[in-house]
């Protein structure tokens, strides 16, 4: 019965760490390899919940600022609009290209490929106007970006 009561006991103690055991980048890593696993695998519910888990982590270990941050955004969105929450996905979206836009600096290549990314998101659930809106702004990106010119 001691013995028991130890293993119960230990069970217990490494279940509540467990909870509180997201601190470090590697963890974030972990959660967000893991979210995209279950959604190659065509998990979405899980996913989404890894996800949000990932999201939670980004935001207390880097800041609500970090780009890190934003691409977990991305991420939970993405499985969002899969399992057929596309209106938690558009706030999502959202939040992820305002994070961007104040994070990166206006010309930036990765921005126009997150806008085209969006527009493809925008297109699928019928809202052409802003897909095309943003389509016109990557273009204006790539139009005034030192990277894109020099090629």
């Amino acid at each position: 019965m001691n013995r028991m009561f130890k293993i119960l006991a230990a069970v217990i103690i490494l279940s509540a760490s467990a909870c509180f055991a997201i601190s470090t980048e590697e963890d974030w890593q972990r959660l967000t390899d893991e979210a995209l696993d279950l959604y190659h695998y065509g998990n979405n519910k899980e996913a989404v919940n890894v996800a949000r888990e990932a999201l939670k982590a980004a935001e207390e270990i880097f800041g609500p600022d970090d780009l890190k941050v934003a691409g977990s955004v991305d991420n939970l969105a993405t499985y969002l609009a899969a399992a057929g929450n596309i209106k938690e996905a558009d706030r999502l979206y959202r939040r992820a290209l305002s994070m961007l836009q104040k994070k990166l600096p206006p010309d930036d290549r990765y921005l126009a490929i997150f806008m085209d990314y969006l527009a493809l998101f925008y297109d699928e659930i019928g809202k052409s106007g802003y897909a095309k809106e943003l389509r016109e702004r990557a273009n204006a990106i790539r139009v005034k970006s030192p990277a894109e010119q020099s090629r």
